[in-house]
C-alpha cells in the first residue's frame, strides 16, 4: 500500500517538474519571437510609411 502511494506520489512530482520546464521553455521560445516579430514589424511600418518610426523623418 505505502509503495503504491509513493509511486503516485513520484509520478505527480515528475509530471509537474516536466510541465514547469516546459512552460519555461515555452515562455523564453515566445519572448524571443516576440523581440523578432518587433523589429520586422518595425521595419515593415518604416518601407510602408516611407517615414523612420523613431523620429518620424521622410
Amino acid at each position: 500500500m505505502i509503495s503504491v502511494m509513493l509511486g503516485i506520489l513520484l509520478l505527480l512530482l515528475v509530471v509537474l517538474v516536466g510541465f514547469s520546464v516546459g512552460r519555461r521553455l515555452g515562455y523564453q521560445d515566445g519572448v524571443e519571437h516576440g523581440r523578432a516579430m518587433a523589429a520586422i514589424d518595425l521595419r515593415e511600418q518604416c518601407l510602408r510609411e516611407g517615414t523612420c518610426p523613431i523620429c518620424d523623418r521622410r
